[in-house]
């Protein structure tokens, strides 16, 4: 039976790069197209975390390497491609973590929660400063974070298929 998500993880890719090849955009259409390479980028990879649930046959679809890791534990199964995700992602300074930061700034709207305080409350808002600091985009670095996205991806399913 063939994996449905494999598809999804080049498409994404391909259409990433798409974007990125994109040129003479003024400053704000290039934001724009910043964000849709984010948006690329992240589906890219929770697809090929859902590849990998599919292949474990654990039947989910995973929002991050963690979870992929605890499903297939709950499943008596192991997975070494979630380890080495979870270890990207606890290196603030590796390619995954900047992706991931990116990925939530774009969708942070505020800090606060809507409807819990009144309206004149003046409290400081909470940070979480254990949080990767979203990078600033740009064409080098988004190039940078699909090279290292398709590599990782290829090597794993490299790995997967030797087993």
């Amino acid at each position: 039976m063939s994996n449905p998500y494999t598809g999804i993880v080049a498409s994404s890719l391909r259409k990433a790069a798409l974007l990125l090849e994109t040129e003479n955009a003024a400053p704000l259409e290039s934001t724009a197209l910043y964000e849709a390479v984010v948006l690329q980028l992240w589906r890219a990879y929770r697809a090929f975390l859902a590849e990998l649930a599919f292949q474990l046959q654990l039947m989910t679809e995973p929002e991050s390497a963690q979870t992929l890791a605890e499903c297939a534990q709950a499943a008596g199964k192991t997975c070494s491609q979630a380890v080495e995700l979870q270890e990207l992602l606890a290196n603030r300074n590796s390619w995954l973590a900047q992706m991931q930061a990116a990925w939530r700034q774009l969708w942070h709207f505020s800090q606060e929660k809507c409807g819990d305080r009144p309206q004149g409350d003046n409290l400081i808002p909470v940070q979480d400063i254990s949080a990767s600091a979203a990078p600033v985009l740009n064409d080098s670095l988004l190039w940078e974070w699909h090279g290292a996205l398709g590599e990782l991806v290829q090597r794993q399913r490299a790995q997967a298929e030797e087993w």
